[in-house]
């Protein structure tokens, strides 16, 4: 059993993990791995190749051994046994030594035993690969504990049900996903990547796995703090859910503190004592239940500040997106605003003169616009802006834009669209303002609207914006001199 192993192999490097210990867990994946090929990759360092044979002489491997070649050691334990040997080694020389350290090693023992202690319950012959797997749980807390040692520590302190919901609140990764993204990184089984994400889930997870990980988490919060009795409940109905009974869950939790201390010591190193489920149940005295209702209190209270946080935002995203609509739209009308309609004719010119593709715009004039206030008054010609806005907002294609360039000027922009397209379109939009029946004070009456086309094509032909605007004015000026309600075209 790995959890029982003894001595392991002493941190070489600043690199996270054994290089070794992840190098005998990739190549065991591979499909053509071999235990001659392991054999050598295992005998190239000492100390892995120490532990290799302390596990196969250890009395809890099988009979007392007496294997001195690691050749041998390898042949006996098999790819599957090597690779939970690397796995385990690889995660003990993440730990750090000292008070944090005891309290990260011994949270991730806790559910490698529970994950091992489950997985005998139901059957499962390779109970060193749930213990591997359960070993891995917390590994998003000790990859982050290289950065911050104490404040990975103070968040393994926290009631294990309630640390999701901590890490949010501090804006932090939820060691699960961060978790998950190391054994992915590390090229772990994908059966560990999935336990590791998922055994924080609300509801048991699909895969037997990740399933048996989801209760071993349940398992091991009993002896994490927060309210013992509703802790030990969580626990049993956990076993449950795997189709286990009430007997197995209580015996499962009378077994672990003891096999927790094993499985230390087997890693060399010491957890402290693990308190009986009785013992814990004994210290929830009245003081003790008062606190735990206290703290009840704020982790209600924290979730609410939680949601009010999401809501305010999603508030404030909403409130930006307005914003953002607000500046770049005019208000009168509804349409662009000159400064997004500069915007987007910088980038459509751009465009245009990189892909060789057509721009039209349409500069358009309502006609005389000063008379309809000064007979209407300025309301009556307000609504006026408002009607042919509609009708350009209305009837132009999806990817064209129209905006209101000043007064009771407006200009079009058509990606795609020559001089011709761009004056079929605009003649469209001078019937279409033509049959309004404007609202007045003294009953309907009609406007009109002269328009100016011009276009580029092209590299070279693009020129600038102003340029381009020149033209179309040039042309709206011919419309006007005209005759007015008419479409010119600006000359190529």
């Amino acid at each position: 059993m790995i959890a029982q192993a003894s001595r392991p192999l002493k941190p070489q490097s600043k690199v996270p993990l054994s290089l070794i210990a992840l190098q005998i867990v990739r190549e065991s994946l591979a499909p053509e791995a071999s235990l001659p090929e392991l054999a050598k990759l295992a005998a190239s360092d000492p100390g892995f190749a120490m532990r290799i044979i302390a596990v196969v002489n250890s009395p809890t491997f099988g009979p007392q051994r007496h294997v001195s070649d690691v050749r041998q050691a390898v042949s006996m334990v098999g790819i599957r046994g090597l690779r939970g040997i690397g796995m385990s080694l690889a995660l003990s020389d993440m730990v750090p030594v000292g008070e944090a350290g005891r309290i990260l090693l011994g949270n991730s023992l806790r559910r490698a035993v529970a994950s091992q202690l489950l997985a005998q319950q139901l059957g499962q012959k390779e109970v060193d690969e749930f213990f591997t797997t359960g070993l891995f749980l917390e590994v998003g807390l000790l990859s982050r504990a290289r950065e911050d040692l104490e404040g990975a520590a103070e968040v393994a302190r926290l009631p294990a049900l309630h640390r999701v919901m901590h890490e949010r609140a501090a804006g932090l990764t939820d060691h699960p996903v961060a978790g998950a993204a190391l054994a992915a990184t590390f090229m772990l089984p994908p059966h560990v990547e999935a336990a590791v994400r998922e055994h924080h889930a609300d509801a048991p997870p699909e895969a037997l796995a990740s399933r048996v990980a989801w209760a071993a988490e349940r398992l091991a919060a009993l002896w994490e703090g927060g309210d013992a009795v509703q802790n030990r409940r969580t626990a049993i109905d956990a076993v449950l859910a795997l189709g286990l009974s009430q007997e197995d869950a209580q015996t499962a939790l009378q077994n672990l503190p003891e096999l927790v201390v094993a499985a230390a010591t087997a890693f060399d190193r010491d957890v402290g004592p693990q308190q009986s489920v009785e013992g814990i149940l004994v210290d929830v005295n009245r003081s003790l239940l008062e606190m735990t209702q206290n703290y009840d209190a704020a982790v209600r209270r924290l979730e609410s500040l939680l949601a009010e946080k999401e809501l305010l935002g999603k508030q404030l995203q909403e409130a930006n997106t307005q914003l953002t609509r607000l500046a770049s739209t005019d208000a009168l009308t509804g349409l662009a605003n000159k400064r997004a309609l500069e915007e987007a004719l910088i980038r459509d010119l751009s465009r245009a003169e990189r892909d060789q593709t057509w721009l039209t715009i349409v500069l358009s004039d309502i006609d005389f616009f000063k008379k309809v206030n000064d007979t209407h008054g300025h309301l009556t010609g307000d609504e006026v802006l408002r009607q042919v806005g509609r009708v350009f907002g209305s009837k132009l294609r999806g990817g064209d834009l129209a905006a209101r360039y000043g007064g009771e000027e407006f200009l079009l922009i058509l990606p795609g669209s020559n001089l011709v397209g761009g004056k079929i379109a605009a003649e469209r939009l001078r019937r279409s303002i033509e049959e309004i029946n404007m609202p007045g004070p003294n009953g309907p009456f009609k406007v009109t609207s002269s328009f100016g086309v011009a276009s580029v094509c092209g590299p070279g032909c693009a020129g600038t914006m102003k340029d381009l605007i020149a033209r179309a004015d040039t042309a709206l000026y011919a419309a006007k001199h005209g005759g007015r309600n008419r479409v010119v075209m600006a000359e190529s």
